[in-house]
């Protein structure tokens, strides 16, 4: 083949010859975005495998979210794609993963801009683990329903249905000192009920810890197996010289990496998973480590196991969140950005409920506040005690600002709490990422109210430093792009983080060896992983320098060529999936192109 043919062939297959980014086209509604729901892997304990003997029955709460005969074996993800008006399918297809405690829906920006500026050949999975399917999404369904035609009242009963009236121990008539009013009638209202999928009526169906015994069995092995699913089903639509691609957010990307070191045949072969994708994108995360000093034993993990599949067991799903009840968190999120994107600049529906008004959250919620307020304050960089949800959304500085030092919550650094108005008739306002006017530091003290957005962290480190956060932050990420995270379909809290089994599992970090068993976990593949990898950091966030994915480099038989860093200066740990105009985008593109490229020519 000539030169001039085989530019042809790539320009035909959408792929620029000269190595340069695809042809940008802004983000729009051309691009499309949808929920999938497909089978799974199946596990044999879980609920709907079939498997007599061995698959553990629903509970009736299960059973009244998902009706009498659910099947558990599913596997969910966010997929955003530009339809062609040709119909020809995309050249690669990009299958991430969420964080802790996060789902598909930070993913929403960052896959949206990715995706127009690939022009459709690039599409992207985002993931919903298992447990997204369990989550009892009524209420923000019928809040939706009831905001669409314009009824505040119909919201006010769907936080009815999952924070309802509270009448605090005490002689005072309701509502007195330390009630909750939540539609404020003065009247001690019931919980308010919805039908269910066993014919009946009922509240918010929060699941217990017994509800999810077969969670026991959802460790590495049945989520990297339903991915395989994914994989497989992406490389038949790309075919063998398209791209598939795997990858993470934070957590998420260990997550990736061990699945890229899986071993899917448990018998005396070898069927690693990385032979079966072209690269791995890592975003703020550095893969996984070497796990636990002291690992179980065999007979120890066994055990484990058995004690969480057991009735009343060890906790199968994390509980709680920095003191903050997990599943609460996820259904009020929903709520919070309905009421967000619906009445803007409005007093905050959700601080008339018992969870605004319980610790932790009473603390960052104690001045009345703005929707958007609310949600700056939990996910801000500046304002939120967990640097692993932060982002840079904005500033609020009509009020007064108190600088809490790090430590005072489990794993916190520094942050600022908005605190009470003088003027008890006035709430705090949230400026958004864009506005001209969010105080800096200098001229601004970072220790004086109201503190500032915008700070410097010093100078880069050098590459043989240890990572450390550093250069000019910057405000990137729009609020109301967070309150349709929110709102959507997909995951931005997951509710059921299924903590048991994954803890165990992660204990033998990138390489499960010397469990001895690999039926039960087979992370044996690792030093052999040779596809291309990109690792994507903010310099504000928790990967903030080249040194920050060195671990995981070395661990592995990519060629030193193959490894790739960008780091994004100003960005905090959210911002690469959130900012508006995201410069992690370019690079990305611009990788799989180069991928494309090469595979391309390989066949030539």
């Amino acid at each position: 083949m000539t030169k001039r043919s085989l530019i042809a062939a790539l320009a035909l297959a959408g792929v620029a010859a000269s190595g340069a980014t695809i042809a940008s086209c802004p983000a729009g509604p051309q691009v499309q975005q949808e929920y999938v729901v497909r089978a799974g892997y199946v596990e044999p304990h879980t609920p709907g495998s079939g498997v007599a003997g061995v698959e553990m029955p629903a509970t009736t709460m299960v059973q009244k979210i998902l009706g009498p005969t659910p099947d558990l074996n599913r596997v969910s993800y966010l997929r955003t794609h530009l339809p062609k008006p040709s119909g020809a399918p995309p050249r690669a297809i990009l299958i991430l993963v969420p964080g802790f405690i996060s789902g598909a829906g930070p993913f929403m920006p960052f896959a949206r801009q990715l995706v127009a500026r690939a022009n459709g050949t690039l599409e992207v999975w985002a993931i919903d683990r298992r447990p997204n399917q369990l989550e009892d999404a009524r209420a923000t369904h019928y809040a939706a329903e009831r905001f669409a035609v314009g009824d505040v009242g119909g919201v006010l009963d769907a936080l009815q249905m999952l924070f309802p009236d509270v009448d605090a121990p005490g002689a005072d008539p309701f509502p007195g000192a330390g009630d909750v009013d939540v539609d404020g009638d003065g009247v001690l209202d019931p919980p308010f009920a919805l039908p269910d999928a066993l014919g009946g009526a009922s509240p918010w169906l929060k699941l217990g810890q017994n509800d999810m015994r077969f969670g026991a069995y959802w460790g590495i092995d049945t989520y990297v197996r339903d991915w395989k699913l994914l994989v497989d089903e992406a490389r038949s639509v790309v075919g063998p010289t398209g791209l598939v691609l795997f990858g993470g957010h934070s957590m998420g990307t260990s997550w990736a990496t061990v699945f890229a070191g899986y071993d899917f045949d448990p018998s005396s072969g070898v069927d690693a998973a990385y032979n079966r994708i072209d690269g791995l994108l890592l975003l703020e995360g550095g893969g996984a480590g070497a796990g636990a000093a002291t690992k179980p034993t065999l007979a120890q993990y066994q055990q484990t196991i058995a004690s969480l599949a057991a009735t009343d067991g060890p906790d199968i799903f994390l509980a709680s969140f920095s003191g903050a009840d997990l599943a609460a968190l996820g259904a009020s999120s929903g709520i919070a950005g309905l009421d967000g994107l619906n009445r803007p600049g409005q007093p905050a529906l959700l601080q008339r409920t018992s969870i605004a008004k319980t610790f932790p959250l009473s603390i960052l919620f104690g001045a009345p506040m703005a929707t958007e307020t609310i949600a700056g304050a939990f996910l801000d960089d500046d304002t939120s005690p967990v640097s692993a949800l932060a982002g840079s959304f904005g500033f609020s500085d009509d009020g007064p600002n108190a600088l809490v030092p790090a430590g005072v919550f489990p794993g916190a650094g520094e942050f600022y709490l908005l605190t009470d108005d003088l003027d008890p008739q006035t709430i705090r306002k949230w400026k958004n990422f864009d506005d001209p006017t969010l105080p800096s530091c200098p001229p601004n003290a970072p220790e004086v109210s109201p503190g500032c957005a915008l700070r410097n962290n010093g100078p880069r480190p050098l590459p043989t430093d240890p990572p450390v956060q550093w250069g000019d932050e910057k405000e990137v990420s729009d609020i109301r792009d967070a309150l349709g995270i929110f709102a959507a379909r997909a995951d931005f809290i997951e509710w059921y983080f299924v903590s048991g089994r994954v803890n165990l599992d992660f204990q033998f970090g990138r390489d499960s060896s010397a469990l001895g068993d690999e039926s039960l976990l087979a992370v044996t593949q690792t030093a052999n992983v040779n596809v291309p990898i990109l690792g994507i950091g903010g310099s504000n966030g928790l990967t903030p320098s080249e040194r920050s994915y060195a671990s995981y480099f070395g661990a592995v038989a990519t060629p030193l060529a193959d490894e790739e860093v960008f780091i994004a200066e100003g960005y905090a740990h959210l911002d690469v999936l959130t900012a508006a105009d995201n410069v992690t985008v370019p690079p990305i593109v611009a990788w799989v192109n180069r991928l494309l490229q090469r595979k391309l020519l390989a066949g030539f």
